[in-house]
């Protein structure tokens, strides 16, 4: 398996985002809102784009090629297959291409939490995506946990596209402090999740820690995977 991504995630973590939250601390909260967005979006982004290069970085894994044949279903022509039959270097460049291409608009165009589960199954198959194992006050994973409230979903993926739903709010809801969580997904977490998020969300330096150590313990996961 290809981790080459997820060991430069690792680093984005040991030195950006340390860099920015030691910053944060030393400027007064009401003149570092603005940085504090700044920071939180781009996290759960360069996460989300990890997942992206991991998942196109291993497309000859047995479970992500075995998605891709089934969508590739147009016939090539005579001459094609010739060029790819006389051409081994060529051929093997056009399957890659091919490949990549059909993972990247399709899989890659599914939500956040979908694909994230999806990397998950790749490097991790044993791993229980459905119970509660996120302490949502610190962000730590573990192998099992009691939830504590209904607000926010504690399961690896539910937690995943909760941290991202909140990055939408940031992103599209507003420049107040009182962030409003998009109507869409309020209605997906409740649904998808069984809980009942808070309709607005106020994102401090603490938010930015917790979401860091979450995302600190899926890299580890996924740095045990095969």
């Amino acid at each position: 398996m290809i981790k080459d991504r997820i060991e430069e995630f690792q680093a984005f973590l040991d030195k950006e985002v340390s860099s920015a939250t030691s910053e944060l601390e030393d400027i007064e909260e009401k003149s570092r809102k603005h940085l504090q967005k700044l920071v939180y979006t781009n996290l759960v982004d360069r996460f989300d784009s990890m997942v992206d290069h991991v998942l196109l970085d291993n497309a000859f894994n047995e479970t992500l090629l075995g998605e891709a044949l089934k969508i590739l279903d147009e016939p090539l022509s005579e001459g094609e297959t010739l060029r790819l039959f006389v051409d081994a270097a060529e051929a093997k460049t056009h399957v890659d291409n091919r490949i990549q291409y059909t993972l990247r608009n399709n899989l890659l165009r599914c939500r956040h939490s979908q694909k994230v589960a999806k990397l998950v199954e790749v490097f991790c198959p044993t791993q229980n995506l459905q119970k509660p194992r996120v302490n949502i006050s610190t962000g730590e994973i573990f192998g099992k946990f009691k939830p504590q409230n209904n607000r926010i979903p504690t399961s690896l993926i539910a937690y995943c596209d909760w941290l991202y739903s909140r990055r939408n709010a940031v992103v599209h809801g507003g420049g107040s402090a009182q962030i409003r969580m998009l109507d869409t997904d309020l209605a997906r977490l409740t649904k998808s999740y069984n809980c009942k998020p808070a309709e607005t969300v106020k994102l401090s330096l603490g938010s930015i820690k917790t979401a860091t150590t979450f995302y600190r313990g899926m890299i580890g996961i996924l740095k045990q995977g095969k």
